[in-house]
């Protein structure tokens, strides 16, 4: 398999700094907070593994094989010592593999929308669920061809699980959004910092909560009006300030806040 693709912005020698983007996006997503932090920052945009330019996996990964495909090309074929990692969304579910798998690599974490435990789901709902799930699989074992059973998909199915027919991504698209990280929080022992929005509905605020009690030491925030992709773009400047807030003070810093 190739190299993931990648661009680079920022100043060589200064921290780098890796970008991991969200389910069926890319790099671009970052694009604003690596330009806003060029002169502090090295960074790395990436589009992962079966997104943007980059070639899918030829197996089924899970986030465990795509945090270690990571964290041996950058180490091994882009020469990164330490690096802060960004993930949004699925980024944000290989980023807590890596910090617990690589903590040599990576020296902070910041998790934007990022999933990875499961949500709370009353009886209630839990119910209506299953009842739906029976209903669309009675309804697919009836289809007559694949254009009756992706019109069953798309009115039973979530966008990205439609969407990854289309990208021949269904069967990571299956491995990676069931997978629970509960009992792996406690290990990861680098600085983190999660960000989520008040009205995001795919990775709501109590995900976020929840990984942050999760891991020692984390700190979490709440942006008022944000949801799952505003937060890339309206609140793109905590994001920055995440990062900026890890970083080293040199001492053109020190002067500056005498």
């Amino acid at each position: 398999m190739k190299p993931p693709h990648h661009i680079r912005i920022g100043t060589p020698g200064a921290p780098k700094v890796a970008f991991g983007h969200g389910w069926g996006r890319t790099h671009r997503d970052f694009i604003p907070v690596a330009e806003a932090l060029a002169p502090l920052i090295d960074a790395y945009l990436f589009d992962l593994p079966g997104f943007g330019k980059s070639e899918r996996p030829g197996d089924a990964w899970g986030t465990v094989e795509y945090a270690d495909y990571m964290a041996r090309h950058m180490a091994d074929d882009l020469g990164f010592d330490l690096c802060t990692w960004v993930g949004h969304s699925l980024g944000g579910r290989i980023g807590l593999r890596l910090a617990r798998r690589s903590p040599g690599l990576i020296e902070r974490l910041i998790i934007v929308a990022g999933a990875g435990v499961p949500r709370e789901i009353s009886g209630w709902e839990k119910y209506k669920r299953k009842r739906r799930s029976n209903q669309f699989q009675k309804l697919k074992a009836q289809a007559k061809n694949e254009a009756e059973l992706i019109e069953l998909e798309k009115k039973f199915g979530s966008i990205d699980y439609v969407a990854s027919r289309e990208s021949g991504m269904r069967d990571i698209f299956t491995a990676t959004v069931n997978e629970d990280q509960t009992n792996e929080l406690s290990g990861i022992i680098v600085p983190t910092t999660l960000i989520y929005g008040a009205q995001d509905t795919d990775t709501p605020p109590e995900v976020g909560r929840k990984i942050a009690h999760g891991i020692p030491g984390a700190r979490y925030v709440e942006m008022p009006f944000l949801d799952h992709i505003s937060i890339l773009d309206r609140g793109r400047h905590q994001i920055a300030l995440a990062i900026k807030e890890g970083l080293p003070v040199t001492a053109s810093d020190e002067g500056t806040a005498a």
